[in-house]
């Protein structure tokens, strides 16, 4: 009997260590090794069917700023208010990753221009919301680029990198803005 108990106990720490292993403790989304688990797989399933991935990069604005004048805590709620939002209006089938500090990644499997384009606007929407009602004394706010794959001759990788290029037109956009 103990010998049965034994190994269920270590069955259930190892799903739970592996459940940690992919999962970033800050905002609960999946972390970098997640990336190559879930991520990837998920990226050439599509492209094996013919099916359009919708490529999301997510960039936290103002992060330094809030760090430095505010605190890393400070920071810290910044990136998890980020993640949570994501983690509210993302599709269950897709994979959002904590990719760096302050950037994530979503991989959305089956969607097309129209669909991303009204998630990119309803994520930037919620934060607007978000940040209005958490009185913290900044903006919590987010640049995004995304991108449609469709090319199976392009790596998740390749996508992401266009993704991130787009992310950072529309920050500098959104800078040229706030000084107008």
């Amino acid at each position: 009997m103990e010998a049965l108990y034994a190994r269920l106990t270590l069955r259930k720490m190892n799903k739970q260590l592996s459940q940690l292993y992919i999962h970033d403790s800050l905002t609960g989304l999946y972390n970098r090794m997640a990336y190559e688990k879930l991520a990837m797989p998920l990226f050439h399933q599509c492209m094996q069917k013919n099916q359009p991935v919708g490529i999301m990069f997510v960039d936290a604005d103002h992060l330094k700023y809030i760090n430095d004048t505010f605190g890393h805590d400070m920071g810290n709620l910044a990136i998890s208010s980020i993640a949570s939002v994501l983690r509210q209006h993302c599709p269950a089938e897709s994979v959002s990753i904590r990719y760096g500090g302050d950037e994530f990644v979503c991989v959305i499997p089956d969607y097309n221009k129209q669909k991303i384009q009204e998630l990119a606007h309803t994520l930037l929407d919620s934060l607007e919301v978000f940040s209005a009602n958490s009185r913290v004394g900044f903006p919590i706010e987010a640049s995004i680029g995304w991108v449609i794959a469709d090319d199976p001759g392009l790596t998740l990788n390749d996508y992401i990198n266009l993704a991130d290029e787009k992310m950072y037109s529309a920050k500098k956009a959104r800078k040229a803005e706030r000084k107008i």
